[in-house]
């Protein structure tokens, strides 16, 4: 017999929802869609999801593999969402380290089109008799198009037929045959309007096109619902190896996508009808659960990924825009090098240049492109969720309370710090962590291997092991220490040899110095918001001495507007994709010589030639 149901209430947002006696507290927190920190994706080892049980009972579910809070903790009442089940009414408190508040997105869309040529345009309608056995049929004709004979719905073919008045035809050249998709008086007609789409493992960035000049109308962004499924995109392939939870979280997606969309619309004061045509970006298995396709072969080294953009209607993916829309997809080159990384190289015009240029986007996968426009190789290395914050104790997305730079004075060991928006720290982002292990490096806190000096000052033993005395509980806004565990430090410099090795691997096989490479370009947050010098002195990225750096924004977005407002773009993308060389790091055996290299800081002594000695300047930005 079915357990009774439960009210559960979780404050402070206080949202009840009644769910199933027994039903797992993060899978009741997905139904009510609230943002929490899960970067396991409820295995139980990352300990993020943490909440304060403070009323009503709860039934203790361990996970297999999974970690136990600290007795401090338990004491308090803190639960893990993923190892309780409802059991009675309750009510939970989610502490505001857990929360996933004000996250900082970015924005931006670099990408310059010379010539606006969407693949949705209007054409005047005209109608005459036809010439043939049939008389009274009428034959229709677009002022101005020469291409292939368009399809034409017959609800659309009723509308053409003998129109009292001018009329404009939109058709759509996103497929083989082109479609015309509606008809509309010439009087009055408003604008055409796309969408280009970032769909990032973590966060959907959106902007709203006015096709017909190709400005740019309004952006928005929203967090991606998957994240409760896993921060990592392993776990998410695990989680959608059945139908059932390939469904669920292909779902997810396509809400978090819809989400923009309609703030889009609402605050450009359209209808969501009004949008006829999208173009999306994202790494192959974000598109793979986005359109529903099984990505479980991409656990698999080397396996054979379509290059081919994937077009399909809007309606067919739930995605309630103007009738016969279609989603335009970038093509993808490898399971890890998607169509994120092709908008990264169309943003940063590395296929039309003849100097050796390298594209980094480190995200929660780490993409790298080296090449120029003759030839172009690529690797993708498990950067994880390091770069992002998400996988340190005290570690929390780039939003508001979060630490995002750090300076320690070299003589006193003194902290000083920044934190968004400018409020006391509720944890540590990226860009901060960079900046402290970078800095705990000069300050002597921290070794050349990466090992804390237990004699340093701000150096203290933890319940598991030695930890790091970033900011004291007085000044922090959760009432502890933020600290930076020995733990914290080596995921990160696992993940630091992961992506300074595979740099080290694609200029070996190019047979490449790092000064023959002249342009270093940086994509996504990290690039936008990294210190390059504490990165570089901890060895994140080998030292270019020739190289003009150019931090490029959402090469993803970019890459999604540019084939939303150009289909010689969406060509240019498909040429890219089958022009890219793939290196699978998995099964290549230089990459784990690099990588051992690479765990010692900086790295080797080829790749950063001005630490060990060299002469010249480090970079020089634009």
């Amino acid at each position: 017999m079915p357990e009774r149901e439960a009210r559960v209430i979780f404050q402070p947002m206080n949202r009840v929802l009644t769910v199933p006696g027994g039903t797992l507290l993060l899978d009741a927190m997905r139904t009510a869609g609230l943002a929490i920190e899960s970067v396991c994706g409820g295995k139980g080892t990352c300990r993020k999801c943490r909440v304060i049980l403070t009323r009503g009972k709860c039934k203790v579910d361990a996970r297999i593999g999974g970690k136990r809070l600290t007795a401090a903790e338990e004491a308090k009442g803190y639960y893990m969402a993923c190892q309780v089940r409802v059991v009675e009414d309750c009510e939970f408190t989610i502490p505001v380290e857990s929360r996933i508040d004000s996250p900082q997105i970015l924005l931006s869309a670099t990408v310059k089109i010379d010539r606006v040529n969407p693949a949705v345009v209007r054409y005047p309608v005209e109608t005459m008799p036809s010439i043939g056995p049939l008389p009274g049929m009428q034959s229709i004709r677009l002022t101005g198009y020469t291409g292939a004979r368009p399809h034409v719905p017959d609800t659309v073919y009723q509308q053409l037929r003998a129109p009292d008045e001018p009329m404009l035809a939109t058709l759509s050249l996103a497929r083989i045959p082109p479609e015309i998709t509606g008809v509309e008086a010439a009087r009055g007609a408003g604008p055409l309007y796309g969408v280009a789409v970032d769909l990032g493992t973590t966060t959907v960035v959106g902007c709203l096109v006015d096709l017909q000049s190709g400005q740019i109308v309004g952006t928005g962004s929203a967090l991606n619902r998957q994240i409760t499924y896993g921060e990592e995109l392993m776990t998410r392939i695990g989680y959608a190896s059945t139908p059932a939870g390939l469904e669920e979280i292909r779902k997810a997606a396509v809400e978090s996508v819809d989400q923009v969309i309609n703030s889009l619309a609402e605050a450009a004061g359209i209808r969501k009808t009004d949008i006829v045509d999208m173009c999306l970006a994202g790494n192959t298995v974000m598109h793979h659960l986005f359109l529903g396709m099984a990505p479980r072969y991409l656990e698999l080294a080397n396996a054979d990924v379509s290059r081919v953009p994937v077009v399909k209607k809007a309606a067919s993916l739930g995605l309630s825009l103007r009738d016969g829309a279609t989603v335009f997809c970038l093509p993808g080159v490898s399971r890890f090098v998607g169509g994120d990384a092709i908008g990264d190289v169309l943003a940063s015009n590395m296929y039309c240049s003849d100097e050796i240029s390298l594209v980094v986007d480190l995200g929660t996968n780490g993409e790298i492109i080296l090449g120029n426009k003759d030839w172009m190789v690529s690797v993708s290395c498990a950067s994880g969720p390091a770069f992002e914050g998400a996988g340190a104790t005290y570690g929390v997305r780039a939003m508001k309370g979060a630490i995002d730079h750090v300076s320690l004075d070299p003589a006193t060991s003194d902290v000083s710090f920044t934190t968004i928006g400018g409020v006391p720290p509720r944890g540590i982002c990226g860009s901060g962590i960079i900046d402290a292990v970078a800095a705990m490096v000069t300050t002597g806190a921290l070794d050349f291997a990466g090992k804390l000096n237990s004699g340093h000052s701000r150096v203290r033993p933890g319940e598991e092991g030695l930890e790091y005395v970033l900011v004291p509980a007085g000044r922090s806004a959760i009432g502890r220490d933020i600290v930076i565990t020995q733990q914290d430090i080596d995921y990160l410099m696992d993940t630091k040899a992961a992506v300074c090795g595979a740099i080290g691997v694609l200029l070996n096989k190019c047979k490449l110095k790092v000064t023959d490479v002249r342009q270093v370009y940086l994509a996504g947050a990290f690039g936008a918001y990294t210190n390059l010098a504490s990165a570089t002195k901890l060895g994140i990225i080998p030292e270019f001495p020739r190289a003009e750096v150019h931090p490029i924004g959402n090469g993803s977005l970019s890459g999604a507007y540019a084939t939303l407002v150009s289909r010689s773009q969406r060509v240019v993308a498909e040429e890219i994709a089958r022009k890219i060389a793939y290196v699978d790091l998995m099964v290549d055996s230089e990459f784990f010589e690099e990588y051992l290299a690479a765990l010692y800081i900086p790295g080797k002594r080829e790749l950063f030639p001005v630490s060990y000695g060299g002469k010249g300047t480090l970079y020089e930005s634009r």
